[in-house]
């Protein structure tokens, strides 16, 4: 039986950053400009197993393995995310990831999959001196992928928050 250390040599190819990962192409940013920690890029991995989009199942942007934690990180730098393609993300890249873990022979009794929703806060110019009291998402419905066991945790949350919680929770820096 394999590990999970068998899933970063097997795409070590795929190695990356939280910086890269959070790249939004359509507005020219990055969300996170941390290069200290390594990721794998999990949406290459899926595009390199699909090369064609239309046939491409949806996936989230990286993964981040810390011991028996697997976190399964979405980046979203829009007003309004649609919900459907975040849900689609979680499952179709969850379905992805354990085709990948099976190949591997890589049991994923074990582990734990956590699912990081990580977003830039938006506050519109009206509602900006409420300073921190507006949230402007609600992701509660996430919560049924929770509860079937496509995931044992949910994370939803802004840069800044995730970064805390980063540090807090891995003693690590992180740079977003």
């Amino acid at each position: 039986m394999a590990d999970v250390g068998q899933l970063l040599k097997a795409y070590a190819e795929y190695r990356s950053t939280f910086k890269q990962t959070s790249y939004d192409s359509q507005n020219n940013e990055y969300l996170c400009y941390d290069e200290t920690q390594e990721v794998l890029a999990f949406d290459d991995i899926v595009a390199k197993k699909y090369p064609v989009s239309n046939e491409r199942p949806k996936s989230f942007d990286a993964i981040y393995i810390q011991g028996n934690n697997i976190f399964l990180v979405e980046f979203k730098n829009e007003k309004k995310p649609d919900k459907k393609e975040i849900e689609e993300k979680l499952k179709d890249g969850k379905e992805e990831l354990t085709a990948i873990l099976k190949a591997l022979k890589i049991p994923k009794k074990g582990y734990r999959f956590v699912f990081c929703l990580v977003y830039k806060k938006y506050v519109p110019k009206h509602e900006r001196y409420k300073q921190g009291l507006f949230k402007s998402i609600s992701y509660e419905f996430l919560e049924k992928y929770k509860k079937d066991g496509t995931v044992d945790e949910i994370f939803t949350e802004d840069v800044d928050f995730f970064t805390k919680q980063f540090k807090k929770n891995f003693q690590k820096e992180l740079m977003c």
